[in-house]
């Protein structure tokens, strides 16, 4: 079935689109939001619905756009209408949909305050390189594609005055790596602008946010994805990777330093305990407190198969109250009441 043939009887024959992935297995499709694709703009590349059809609700991939077409807003709304906020395409098709991301930020970005719009661009854009990266041993041209476009979303932050609660809205809601690092890359770059921080370090924030757990691809998926207690050899396997993510950038042009401390650091705490260093608060990156804030706080508020997603309130009160091994707490006070001003910003916004 064709996009054509399929748009006339999506709706009619009783199939049923996947709002939220069903399962986190790996697959070849890449999602991409509704909102990052042009109306009355040829689509460069073929995009897919996620169906489940017969008893068992068996998972497919079927056409919604063929490559070449004009996007025609309507075909758009009906699944709008409907709830559904992405489509998806083959992952051999991600540097078409960078290249299609490329062209439509050159019209947003004229805007004297960034859109929504040109926010689920660049966040979508950002998500795609980062893929790339990931999966290229040596990271190199993509690693610098990702960074390019984490200092292009900086400058869309400084633009104008920054409309917080509009980054929030464009956060990932369901974990995978790749959402996960964006998420905190976006916060973390936030937070650095929020907090007045010079350009250079909200860079440094926001690349560390986006390779914190590269590390995590030298885990077994079993371990990541584990929804038991791990056992001791395993505890002991996941702390491996900071270090892993570490030994992985070190050395590449496109990290600085500080961003390498960062990834390094992210699961030390404020009471001196945390790993894989063990590291008192008077010897940490001035900025690893942010970005260990950052990232609990996303793990807690994005959903998970196993759990329900925290809300803001209740993901704070877990930080506020999270102690490390010798009792003291996890996270450093004042930098919480700031995150915390941040939020209420947004919120206001």
């Amino acid at each position: 079935m064709n996009g054509p043939e399929l748009r006339q009887q999506i709706f009619a024959n009783g199939l049923r689109v996947l709002k939220r992935p069903a399962d986190q297995q790996e697959t070849p499709y890449v999602p991409i939001c509704l909102s990052a694709l042009m109306s009355d703009e040829r689509v460069t590349f073929r995009l897919f619905v996620k169906i489940t059809e017969g008893p068992e609700g068996h998972t497919g991939f079927i056409p919604y756009l063929e490559e070449g077409e004009v996007i025609e807003s309507h075909w758009l709304d009906k699944l709008k209408n409907l709830g559904i906020e992405q489509l998806f395409f083959h992952s051999r098709d991600t540097e078409k949909a960078i290249a299609y991301l490329n062209n439509h930020l050159l019209v947003e970005s004229g805007r004297a305050e960034p859109s929504f719009k040109e926010l689920c661009i660049l966040r979508e854009h950002l998500g795609f390189s980062l893929r790339l990266a990931f999966k290229d041993p040596h990271l190199g041209q993509h690693a610098g594609m990702a960074r390019a476009s984490l200092t292009t979303l900086l400058q869309a932050m400084e633009r104008a005055e920054t409309p917080w609660k509009l980054l929030l809205d464009i956060m990932y809601r369901d974990y995978t790596l790749y959402n996960h690092s964006v998420n905190v890359a976006v916060l973390a770059t936030a937070m650095g602008v929020f907090l007045k921080k010079p350009k250079k370090e909200c860079l440094v924030l926001g690349i560390a946010g986006l390779f914190h757990d590269l590390g995590l691809i030298g885990i077994s998926d079993q371990i990541i994805s584990k929804k038991e207690k791990l056992t001791d050899e395993e505890w002991e396997t996941l702390k491996k990777h900071p270090c892993l993510g570490y030994q992985c950038l070190k050395g590449k042009a496109e990290i600085p330093l500080s961003s390498l401390r960062l990834i390094l650091e992210h699961h030390e705490n404020a009471e001196g305990t945390g790993y894989p260093q063990g590291l008192e608060l008077k010897r940490q990156h001035p900025l690893t407190r942010i970005i260990a804030l950052l990232e609990a706080y996303d793990g807690l508020t994005i959903f998970r198969p196993y759990r329900p997603r925290h809300s803001p309130f209740a993901a704070l009160k877990i930080l506020q109250e999270e102690r490390g091994k010798r009792g003291g707490l996890a996270f450093e006070p004042e930098m919480l009441k700031k995150f915390i001003g941040f939020l209420a910003l947004a919120k206001e916004n």
